[in-house]
């Protein structure tokens, strides 16, 4: 499941459990909203730090190619440190 449809999955839950009055709620019927609230609460903070980490490495991407002197600079060492960040992203 893409990180999109993960978000998308947890925005109809909460609209839906927005819906329904806590207050009228069974015990039990509450404790599995709590449950999936907390999965999908998970769901949501591993899909913030996947951009994190990506937002990161295109920020480290764009400092090279920044630091980079198109006349003087030798242009492999600045694929092979590009190509270093971007399998940062596969091994992980």
């Amino acid at each position: 499941m893409s990180a999109d449809e993960r978000a998308e999955l947890a925005r109809r839950f909460l609209d839906e459990a927005r819906q329904r009055s806590v207050e009228q709620l069974p015990p039990t019927l509450l404790m599995r909203e709590v449950a999936e609230l907390r999965r999908l609460l998970g769901q949501v903070l591993d899909v913030l730090a996947e951009r994190r980490d990506e937002a990161q490495r295109l920020a480290e991407i764009r400092a090279v190619l920044a630091a980079f002197d198109w006349e003087f600079h030798d242009r492999q060492l600045a694929l092979e440190r590009i190509e270093q960040i971007t399998e940062a992203t596969r091994d992980e």
